[in-house]
């Protein structure tokens, strides 16, 4: 079996691990195989093309927009990572979790402890805390540098 074929069934597992009830997914679900195969024809072919995103609103912890990818696209998504990521990981400052091996939020949660234990010397001294959210900051991204600055990490483009 072709290695792409297999490395796109291993990135539909990927992605539908906490997406399991979500209608994207169990729509996909549905048929999944021939989703798959699909998928595979279309890299190969270089007929891929990004779906529609879903756009809502969450409220938690400040009222913003959200983008969805469609189940589809985030296949593609984690079949990209997959790829990709141990060439960007060993660049990314030690404290960044997100989507990150051996990383994620429980991990986070025990450095930050670490942290206030240190600065407030186990507690005894009061320790400070700035937690902020940048208005637009990933809508305000320049896509094209992005662009250029991965090329060059992936030495093709």
């Amino acid at each position: 079996m072709d290695q792409l074929l297999l490395d796109i069934f291993q990135a539909y597992y990927d992605a539908r691990c906490n997406k399991r009830n979500t209608l994207s997914q169990l729509a996909f679900e549905l048929d999944f195989e021939h989703s798959l195969f699909e998928l595979y024809e279309e890299l190969k072919t270089r007929t891929y093309e990004i779906g529609q995103s879903i756009c809502f609103i969450v409220s938690d912890p400040v009222k913003r927009e959200v983008f969805a990818s469609s189940f589809r696209d985030r296949v593609i998504h984690h079949l990209i990572y997959n790829y990709i990521y141990r060439l960007f990981d060993r660049h990314f400052i030690y404290d960044s979790y997100s989507c990150r091996l051996e990383k994620g939020t429980h991990y986070g949660i025990r450095r930050m402890d670490h942290f206030i234990r240190s600065c407030s010397q186990n507690y005894t001294r009061d320790c400070y805390i700035l937690k902020l959210d940048i208005k637009g900051f990933f809508m305000s991204i320049d896509k094209e540098i992005l662009k250029q600055q991965i090329a060059e990490k992936l030495n093709f483009w």
